[in-house]
C-alpha cells in the first residue's frame, strides 16, 4: 500500500544538493513536513521555493555538522519530527598512498562523528516519545571495499555499525532504524576527487551511475513502510555494476 506522508514530519541533512536534495523534495511531494539542513544557503533557499506549492512544505535551516553548537540548535529546532533522513556526508577518491591526514580526517569527522553526533541527539528525543524513524545513508562501500577509495570505504563501515548497533539498542523503544546503501551515484560529492587515476577510472566505467531521485526513491519506501515493518538494510546498484 502507498501510504502517504501528509502530518508525517522529516528532518533531511545534506539537502543543499545531491541524495540530500532529491530526498527532501520527494517527501515534501509526497506531503511530509520537511526541515532541510545544509552548509549553502542559496542552495537551501532555492529547494524552498522549488517547494512552493507541493502537498508538503519545505523548511530550512542552515549550518555545519562539525558544529557541535549547531547540532545542539538543529536538534532542539527538530525534537519533534518523526523521521531522520541522516543524509550529510563527503568524499575524496585517491590512492591509498596519496591520501592525505586532512582529507582522511575530513571524511572521517563528517561522515562518522557528525553524523553519530545528530543522529544521538535525535534518538534521545525519540527515546522520550517512544517512537520514530531513523533513515541512515550509508553506502555499498560500507561492504565493498574498492580501489582509490578506501578511506572512505572505512568511514561508510564505520557508519553502518553505528546503524547496525543503534537498531539493536533502539528497538526495544519503538523506534526504526533503516540503512540506505546505494552505489556510485553522481552528485558533486565527487567534485573533491580530482586524482588522475580517480577521473580516468570514472570515465571508462561501462555502467550508468544511479540518479539522486533513484534513491530518494528508496527513502520514500522505508518512510512509508507500514507500521509492523521496518525496513532493516536496503542496497542499491546500478545495472550492469558488479
Amino acid at each position: 500500500m502507498d501510504r502517504p506522508l501528509s502530518g508525517r514530519s522529516v528532518l533531511v541533512t545534506g539537502a543543499s544538493a545531491g541524495i540530500g536534495r532529491a530526498t527532501a523534495l520527494a517527501l515534501a511531494e509526497a506531503g511530509a513536513t520537511v526541515i532541510a539542513t545544509g552548509r549553502r544557503k542559496a542552495e537551501l533557499d532555492a529547494l524552498k521555493t522549488q517547494c512552493a506549492g507541493l502537498a508538503g512544505s519545505v523548511e530550512t535551516i542552515v549550518g555545519d555538522l562539525n558544529d557541535a553548537r549547531f547540532v545542539d540548535d538543529l536538534a532542539s529546532a527538530s525534537r519533534e519530527v518523526d523521521i531522520l533522513v541522516n543524509n550529510a556526508g563527503i568524499l575524496t577518491c585517491a590512492p591509498l598512498l596519496d591520501m592525505t591526514d586532512a582529507d582522511c580526517e575530513a571524511m572521517f569527522r563528517t561522515n562518522v562523528l557528525a553524523a553519530f553526533r545528530v543522529t544521538q541527539k535525535m534518538a534521545r528525543s525519540m527515546v522520550e516519545r517512544r517512537r520514530g524513524h531513523i533513515i541512515v545513508m550509508s553506502s555499498t562501500a560500507a561492504r565493498d571495499v574498492y580501489q582509490l577509495g578506501v578511506m572512505y570505504c572505512a568511514t561508510k563501515h564505520a557508519l553502518s555499525a553505528i546503524t547496525r548497533g543503534l537498531r539493536i539498542e533502539l528497538q526495544g523503544f519503538g523506534i526504526k532504524v533503516t540503512e540506505i546503501a546505494p552505489g556510485m551515484v553522481d552528485t558533486d560529492i565527487r567534485a573533491s576527487s580530482t586524482h588522475p587515476r580517480v577521473l580516468e577510472a570514472i570515465r571508462v566505467r561501462k555502467f550508468a551511475p544511479l540518479t539522486p531521485d533513484e534513491v530518494a526513491e528508496a527513502v520514500l519506501f522505508a518512510a512509508r513502510a507500514a507500521p509492523n515493518c521496518c525496513p532493516d538494510l536496503i542496497e542499491l546498484r546500478p545495472k550492469g555494476a558488479g
